[in-house]
Parts: C-alpha cells; structure tokens; sequence
C-alpha cells in the first residue's frame, strides 16, 4: 500500500553549481569589460537595463494585485477543496497534493497560502507562463510524484494543458520512473 500523500517529502532544493557560477562569472566579467573600456556602450545597456527593469516592476505589480484579489475571494479555503474536485480513486492523491504544493509555492509571492483551484487557468487565472509549467513546475511535480516526463508526447493531455486539472490528469497519465517503482 501505498505512503498517503501528507507524508510526501518535500522538494529538496539543489544548490546553484559549477555551472551556474561560470555563467554569472562570465556575466560580471563582461559588465567589467564594458565599463572598463567601453564606457558609453555601457552608460547605454544601463540605462536599457533600469527602462526594463521599470518596466518589469510595473508590470509584476499589476500581475501581484489581480492575484491578490482572486486569494481574497478564496480566503479559507484549503488543499481539502481542492482535491474533492478530483476523485481520489481514479487520480493519485500524490500528484494532486504535488500539482497543489507547487502551485502554491510560485504564488507564494502573492499570498503565503494562495488558494489553489482545479478550474483555475494555469496562464488566465494564475498569470503563469510556459517557463514556469515547463521548466519549473513540471520538473518540480516530476521529482516530488516519481513519475516521468519522459515519453510526454504519448500522453492524450500532451499539448492541451490548460487548467490545473489538465494539470494533474496530465501527471497522472505519466508513468512512474524506474528509480521511484
């Protein structure tokens, strides 16, 4: 039998790496170079940096006070909601706790326990972009439910992820990794 999703472990954080240091080393050297020796290219991609960085404030505002709201709307409400929208005995209680937990991890900026719902549109409602599904959540939901991405492509949700239940079926319908059996 199997452990109940509660006792799921959480996701493990990795530390940046080698790999990541030589890019940000490469970065800062080049900013050096720029300023160094070539000082009005560099007063120019400063200046191009703060207009996008204005910019992206501006716009992570907006995006903050339309989630804001939709929380407010759905204060109390709790993973219990959530998974009454799935029937526990057709979908693994660990991909809905997983799908739910990362969601709410990304959307931690906004509210602490933002209120996940299972019609909720992953880019409408949640402002989430195919970065964040693809690179982030869907690695994140990989490791913590022991199922594959691999083979995505066979999976009859492949393409047609809209809402976070497409979410959750789409999980649902991988198979568990060889390590996780």
């Amino acid at each position: 039998m199997r452990v109940a999703s509660r006792y799921m472990p959480s996701l493990k954080i990795r530390p940046i790496g080698i790999l990541g240091w030589l890019v940000l080393g490469c970065f800062l050297a080049v900013n050096v170079y720029f300023a160094l020796f070539s000082t009005k290219a560099f007063a120019l991609i400063l200046c191009g940096l703060a207009v996008l960085a204005l910019l992206a404030h501006y716009q992570s505002k907006r995006e903050k006070g339309k989630l804001l709201a939709l929380a407010s709307r759905r204060e109390g409400q709790s993973i219990c909601e959530f998974a009454r929208d799935f029937d526990a005995r057709a979908v693994d209680t660990w991909v809905i706790r997983a799908v739910y937990e990362q969601l709410q991890s990304h959307l931690r900026y906004v509210h602490p326990s933002f209120p996940v719902r299972a019609d909720d549109r992953l880019k409408e409602d949640l402002l989430l972009d195919d970065d964040d599904l693809d690179i982030d959540l869907a690695q994140e939901v990989e490791e913590r439910t022991g199922r594959s991405v691999d083979g995505a492509t066979n999976n009859p949700y492949s393409g047609k992820v809209r809402t976070v239940r497409d979410f959750v079926l789409f999980f649902q319908h991988q198979p568990r990794a060889k390590s996780a059996t």
